[in-house]
């Protein structure tokens, strides 16, 4: 079981129900072209074959497939009386220190314009990297989170941002190290950076903020109760997004082990470990390795070990699917093909596609139909299944 958590996070799943739906993790990442051409140690060069197709027919195309949404449902799945269910969930505690803790790395972080870059410094930058007047590719990011004097880009670009004013732009001439991997065409070149310093990243700590730091920082708020209310507020409501969450996947992990599954149609399961697979390989891509290379190198188990995990875990979402659909049709809850397109296309852009058709085409159908049947499927548990709160326990910070 350890391994599976290991694989799922691997592919920053956060759970195994739509572990191979294949959208992209909306998380916090630099705003950039690449950036690329400045690292020291970039991660590795791109995969010649980052664009890798399984070779293996694709388990959707068989002649006996039969969608998910057209099985016989009874024959696959004995539902749980779900009605009669009572979960329980943790609602994590909203007390003192959590407030703090909060407020501290939260609430406490603003920018600071009035004074240099000094080494040590998180500066907030844009640039632009050009050799003989024209830009290349690579070298251009805005928004960029440098540390100055982590050694993470090209000697005397750190350097040279000491000193520097926030809203200054500062042109640098450095030359790109005669043995240079990750873009051999720039090694030993001469090269002009234009560097803006939009600001410095600052912190205060709530127990000894005082209304004048706020104030430096760029802060809203003009006194420590001010903070101190705005924080408590933010966590009891974080408190209570967690708890609904909890909830929800309570009801759904204690339904689908009380369901009993009487068979599960193999190439659903195939067809959800090639969908697993492809994502998998598009992420071992992104770092210039093949599949096998990564799992030995993010997971730390071989091939054999990874496929096992991956069918291991793939049945047991597809379990989850035939479960949902089976709830799904016992409250004549309907997803149309209609309300499909209409919802990968409104998400097509926020998740990186050029299309919901594309986006469909990555997730695999069934998952994406998944994916929004079971929104409404446990929403309507939610409605039915009571949930008791359990004794609470400290939020994370």
């Amino acid at each position: 079981m350890k391994k599976t958590f290991v694989l799922m996070c691997m592919a920053g799943a956060v759970t195994a129900s739509l572990a191979a739906c294949g959208k992209s993790d909306k998380e916090a990442q630099q705003t950039s072209q690449t950036a690329e051409a400045l690292e020291t140690d970039s991660a590795s060069e791109e995969s010649a074959d980052s664009g890798t197709q399984t070779e293996e027919e694709s388990a959707g195309g068989r002649e006996d497939y039969v969608e998910l949404q057209d099985l016989d449902i009874e024959e696959y799945i004995t539902l749980a009386d779900y009605k009669s269910m009572k979960v329980s969930a943790v609602r994590p505690a909203v007390d003192d220190e959590t407030v703090t803790q909060y407020i501290d790395s939260e609430l406490l972080v603003g920018k600071i314009t009035d004074r240099a870059v000094e080494e040590g410094d998180v500066a907030d930058i844009d640039f632009v990297g050009k050799k003989d007047g024209v830009a290349f590719e690579g070298g251009t990011a805005a928004g960029y989170m440098l540390t100055i004097g982590s050694g993470g880009f090209i000697p005397g670009f750190e350097e040279g941002l000491v000193g520097v004013m926030p809203g200054e732009t500062v042109d640098l001439n450095l030359t790109f190290p005669e043995n240079y991997k990750q873009n051999p065409d720039l090694a030993g070149q001469e090269v002009v950076f234009s560097v803006k310093v939009n600001s410095i990243e600052g912190s205060a700590a709530y127990e000894t903020v005082t209304p004048e730091e706020m104030k430096d920082l760029g802060l809203p708020y003009k006194t420590k109760e001010e903070v101190w209310e705005a924080g408590k507020e933010a966590v009891e409501e974080r408190a209570e997004e967690t708890f609904a969450a909890n909830a929800k996947s309570a009801i759904v992990q204690q339904l689908v082990e009380e369901s009993t599954a009487k068979s599960i149609p193999e190439y659903l399961i195939e067809e959800e470990v090639q969908s697993y697979n492809l994502y998998m390989e598009s992420i071992a891509a992104m770092y210039g390795v093949d599949l096998e290379t990564f799992v030995s190198t993010a997971g730390g188990f071989s091939m054999e070990e990874y496929d096992t995990q991956t069918r291991e875990m793939c049945t047991e979402i597809v379990k989850q699917y035939l479960v949902m659909e089976a709830v799904a049709r016992a409250e004549g809850i309907e997803i149309t093909e209609e309300k499909i397109r209409e919802q990968a296309d409104e998400e097509a852009a926020e998740y990186g596609y050029a299309s919901g058709d594309a986006l469909i085409e990555q997730a695999g159908y069934t998952s994406y139909r998944m994916s929004i049947l079971q929104d409404a499927v446990i929403e309507r548990l939610t409605e039915i299944v009571p949930v008791e709160e359990e004794a609470t326990q400290e939020a994370e910070s």
